[in-house]
């Protein structure tokens, strides 16, 4: 009888083990990225650091080059981790791929994807709706703030009935807002002037065009430079928006970046810190709890934040309102 009682303890134990190392089996996050683990891939990796989830997470860098993404959709496939992350409409495109080439399927097959700092999905073609992706193996991150509600904020500022945009139109996400803007433009009052990058052989705009494009611009006595979605001019912000000084014409962006590390006068946006951690809580569900990513809502931040450079506004002449003030993060070189 001992030896009975000591064989089923034995067994028992040895499967309270066995189910202790399942539940702590390390998953596998495969991420691919455009331009570096930024503040959004920070963000993501913080979450899981935090929370203490046995996840390993590959990251993967384009460093804005389309032709290293294919070799990341194999890489991903023969690993076949748990989800596959991916940064940005370029990477989500052809990582992921579209609704029009695949339906409800995926480029990787069955592997679970979610798509983030994507700046219109619909668009882009990765889902059919604001709400959920419509394709069973497809979640993802909402967390660029609409033009319209861009638009009113600046107009708490100062008159927009003149906006310019300067772009690259090898840039989906820049072509697509350009286009929204455009649609928009009659029932909110603003007529449209856009200008586009020169762009050599590889699709990428040839340098030093900012003065001259911004020029351009001016001449057209434009209230505001707008940066809705551009990888280019964020990487390239300094120049840009120093180019809009010479003519004192204030930048808004859609890049928290652009005026606490750069001379844009205004921005409403989604910290991509935050994203990046709100991105970390969806992927979670799907690697976790074993959501179905298709049937998770598309998710995102519910507020957003709205930042003032202060010493642009003192070099430009355009002190914010007291409306502003109350809410706003006011930068300064003092504080930033």
């Amino acid at each position: 009888m001992k030896k009975i009682v000591i064989a089923l303890l034995t067994f028992f134990a040895a499967s309270f083990v066995s189910n202790v190392q399942a539940n702590e089996q390390v998953k596998t996050i495969y991420m691919v990225v455009w331009r570096g683990c930024e503040e959004a891939c920070q963000g993501f990796k913080s979450y899981f650091e935090d929370s203490g989830l046995p996840v390993n997470i590959i990251v993967r860098n384009a460093n804005r080059k389309k032709s290293k993404l294919e070799g990341f959709v194999e890489e991903a496939k023969s690993l076949h981790p748990d989800l596959v992350v991916t940064w940005g409409t370029s990477v989500s495109k052809e990582v992921i791929g579209t609704i029009k080439d695949f339906g409800e399927g995926t480029r990787l097959g069955d592997i679970p994807a979610m798509f983030m700092i994507v700046a219109d999905p619909i668009g882009a073609g990765i889902t059919n709706s604001d709400e959920v992706s419509g394709r069973r193996s497809v979640t993802g991150i909402r967390n660029r703030i609409s033009d319209e509600v861009q638009i009113r904020a600046m107009r708490e500022y100062f008159p927009v009935n003149k906006i310019g945009v300067i772009y690259s139109e090898s840039e989906l996400n820049s072509v697509l807002n350009t286009a929204n803007l455009q649609v928009i433009s009659k029932d909110m009052g603003f007529t449209l002037y856009r200008e586009v990058y020169k762009l050599d052989e590889k699709g990428v705009p040839y340098p030093d065009q900012f003065d001259r494009l911004v020029s351009t611009l001016a001449k057209k006595d434009v209230d505001v430079i707008y940066v809705g979605s551009s990888s280019y001019n964020l990487d390239n912000a300094d120049k840009f928006t120093q180019a809009a000084l010479v003519h004192k014409i204030p930048v808004a962006s859609a890049y928290d970046m652009m005026v606490t590390h750069s001379k844009a006068l205004i921005s409403v946006s989604n910290k991509y810190y935050r994203v990046g951690r709100l991105a970390g809580n969806q992927a979670k569900k799907v690697v976790f709890e074993d959501k179905t990513p298709g049937e998770l809502e598309i998710a995102q931040l519910s507020q957003f934040s709205i930042a003032i450079n202060m010493d642009v506004a003192k070099e430009i002449g355009l002190f914010p309102p007291i409306q502003l003030i109350r809410f706003a993060d006011l930068v300064s070189s003092k504080n930033n």
